[in-house]
């Protein structure tokens, strides 16, 4: 296990009174995919605006790649962001808007064009980077938010849904890439309630439930029973009353 590249420790964040997040930790590691897992309104969501600078804490502290997220925004250098819905410019063309996001990071020239061509082929963006967003289907939509949120070569990628809307062929090359950013020694932050996916992408995981940590850890240790699958391990445990457990 290398060093830590995300740390979130005793995260507290509440709307308008109610608590959201009540004192949420973990930690994702050099070369790891950690699965941020729960059901819909655990708090997986604001954890990661938390994470992004889209949303800031009550209490608790939040590292990326030890440089504290409250106090030093460098970290926003390190990160590429998928939100779950992601709010793209729909009269931009998919060209223009890569070229936007590739210059927020401070690439330009061949390097910005060597990547757009890169992510272009990979996620079949070729014929459709003159197209204007708003005419995009929701599955294209998300191939576009994606290859974006790859743009800079991040250090640590957080991604919210990341799979959503996209068909097997997209989904195998959003893979592709999330392991080979975690082979080179970055980390991935990722919520998906798509479970079997967690099962044979991820290294590590936390569960939350109702804004508090159940589990935080290596994957393998929640099976006790080798012939149950995540999704059981995972149904049983979110379905118990109060407890919380990390390893």
């Amino acid at each position: 296990m290398g060093r830590p590249v995300v740390r979130v420790e005793g995260l507290w964040k509440s709307y308008d009174g109610f608590p959201a997040v009540r004192g949420v930790s973990f930690k994702v590691y050099e070369g790891e995919v950690h699965g941020l897992l729960g059901p819909n309104g655990s708090g997986k969501t604001t954890t990661l605006k938390c994470l992004t600078g889209l949303l800031k804490p009550n209490r608790g502290e939040i590292e990326i790649n030890g440089i504290n997220v409250l106090k030093d925004a460098r970290y926003k250098r390190l990160i590429g962001y998928l939100p779950e819905n992601p709010p793209l410019p729909e009269y931009l063309t998919v060209r223009e808007f890569l070229i936007f996001c590739g210059r927020l990071r401070e690439l330009s020239g061949q390097r910005l064009e060597s990547k757009i061509s890169e992510l272009a082929e990979a996620f079949k963006l070729e014929n459709l980077q003159h197209k204007l967003i708003f005419e995009l289907s929701k599955g294209t939509r998300q191939k576009v938010a994606i290859a974006a949120s790859l743009i800079s070569d991040p250090h640590v990628l957080i991604l919210d849904e990341p799979f959503s809307g996209l068909d097997p062929e997209a989904q195998h090359m959003a893979k592709h890439y999330i392991k080979a950013l975690a082979e080179k020694g970055g980390g991935v932050l990722m919520s998906t309630h798509i479970l079997d996916t967690v099962e044979k992408l991820c290294d590590s995981a936390t569960i939350l439930k109702e804004g508090v940590t159940l589990y935080t850890g290596p994957i393998e240790v929640l099976w006790t029973d080798r012939n149950s699958s995540l999704e059981d391990v995972f149904i049983e445990m979110v379905g118990r009353r109060g407890g919380g457990a990390s390893a």
